[in-house]
């Protein structure tokens, strides 16, 4: 375990934080035609496809990301449906309420219009049954057919004959009708796999869009730890937090107490009262970042509970120091399997708690797969966005800890990309690591983007935000 301080670094801070590098959103590039038909030209491109004659994408609003990574369409009410085959224009199936939506496509594609993906008690009758569409789509095709939904699925946890999918039974089952049933495939694995996945490996234009989301994400869960006050309500709290209306990519979670917090993804409400010794988090996260971090609202020591008085040492600074250990460790060409069992071997992941993998990749969906599993050899790579996200749990006494950002994996090459984009981007980006490595003293290898300004920073006492934890050096 490392030796961990705490550091009072009111400057440091003030540089990071209370005066940002500013945010231009005006700057922000667009994805345009050329960036979609050059994702669906990948597809097409990867040995992985080469067995497919068709992929047919599924979209609904809670499983947007797949849809909207080739089309720039994302589904709002409605479900939706695109369909590529192989050297032949695409096709988007759209209802009621997206048929105006569409028009935000810009790729050269056809609009189906059907009724049947519109909420219940609309029009509907006017468009062609989805056998039809699918036979006049898919016709002739002799190789088999790709269906991506949400996820893909281990045939040995199933007892399901054929394909195993998340996408409406309906839908695989008219497709059955209308192609040979055993040449479905689930194919989710072409966009979320932890090797070569379309997701995973991000462009320079991507990294500016998932920088812009972690300044804005990390910035308003900063003004509002800095904003809350003992008798205020988690309500009240997330005014703070400054949501705009740009796309989320999970419910915000700002909880005070033992049992909101326990919850661990409970919506604020106005009924949970913050005090001094609370438990407490505060969370968001925009498409391509997320920012949450969880402890104590504590002034220091002395506002502990006499059965929490170990929470510092015994607690936060395993928790802590593994994440130095898993930032220092996170190198190109690493293992994920090696970190995962250095996390492992340091905090000991069953015995504080944590439930899930420590970490994950990311993109406009908040998390698409994670390779941080025993024995994996998925090595990092140029392009992988990943949330450093593993929270520490235990209901007695010390209930959670969560120091969870954003950041990109980038070889020399897309970072001069990235840096030909947007100087201001890079700029931020710069000011991270120096805070990283000089601040805190963690060893952050040169192809680590963080995306987040607050970015490895663990406060001890979140009623004191110029206390942090630091390696000592």
């Amino acid at each position: 375990m490392h030796q961990i301080i705490e550091k009072q670094v009111s400057k440091e801070l003030y540089s990071l934080l209370d005066n940002p590098i500013p945010l231009d959103e005006s700057s922000i590039p667009e994805l345009k035609k050329e960036d979609y038909e050059a994702r669906i030209e990948a597809l097409w491109n990867m040995p992985q496809a080469a067995k497919y004659d068709a992929v047919i994408v599924y979209g609904d609003r809670e499983h947007f990301s797949n849809v909207n990574y080739f089309t720039g369409y994302d589904p709002r009410w409605e479900e939706a449906l695109f369909i590529l085959r192989r050297g032949r224009k695409p096709c988007l199936l759209v209802g009621n309420e997206g048929i105006g939506y569409v028009r935000k496509v810009t790729i050269d594609l056809d609009i189906e219009f059907y009724q049947t993906f519109s909420l219940m008690g609309q029009p509907n009758g006017s468009s062609k049954e989805l056998i039809r569409i699918f036979k006049e789509r898919l016709e002739g095709i002799s190789g088999q057919t790709g269906i991506i939904g949400f996820k893909a699925y281990s045939p040995e946890f199933h007892a399901l004959q054929g394909i195993i999918s998340d996408v409406p039974h309906y839908i695989i089952e008219t497709l059955k009708a209308a192609v040979n049933p055993d040449s479905l495939k689930n194919a989710t694995e072409l966009m979320a796999d932890c090797e070569f996945g379309l997701k995973h490996c991000v462009s320079a234009k991507e990294i500016v869009q998932f920088e812009a989301a972690g300044t804005k994400v990390s910035r308003g869960v900063y003004r509002c730890l800095e904003n809350l006050r003992p008798g205020m309500n988690e309500l009240e709290a997330s005014v703070f937090c400054g949501l705009d209306g740009s796309p989320a990519n999970m419910h915000p979670n700002i909880n005070f107490g033992d049992r909101n917090v326990s919850l661990g993804l409970n919506s604020p409400t106005a009924y949970a009262v913050l005090s001094y010794g609370d438990s407490m988090g505060v969370g968001y996260g925009l498409r391509g970042s997320l920012v949450h971090k969880c402890g104590m609202f504590l002034r220091d020591k002395n506002d502990l509970q006499e059965k929490k008085s170990g929470y510092i040492e015994q607690f936060l600074i395993p928790y802590f120091s593994s994440i130095i250990s898993w930032y220092e460790n996170l190198r190109i060409g690493t293992t994920c399997g090696d970190i995962y069992d250095i996390v492992d071997q340091e905090l000991g992941l069953a015995a504080f708690g944590c439930t899930l993998n420590p970490g994950h990749l990311t993109h406009t969906d908040e998390w698409t797969n994670s390779p941080f599993v025993k024995d994996n050899s998925v090595k990092i790579r140029s392009g992988m966005a990943i949330q450093c996200d593993y929270t520490v749990t235990r209901q007695e006494p010390f209930m959670s800890a969560h120091v969870e950002d954003g950041l990109v994996i980038a070889d020399e090459r897309l970072r001069k990309e990235v840096e030909e984009l947007s100087g201001a981007c890079m700029e931020r980006i710069r000011a991270r690591r120096t805070f990283i490595v000089e601040t805190l003293g963690i060893d952050l290898a040169e192809e680590v983007l963080p995306l987040s300004d607050l970015s490895c920073i663990c406060f001890p006492y979140m009623a004191d935000l110029k206390t942090v934890l630091a390696k000592k050096q």
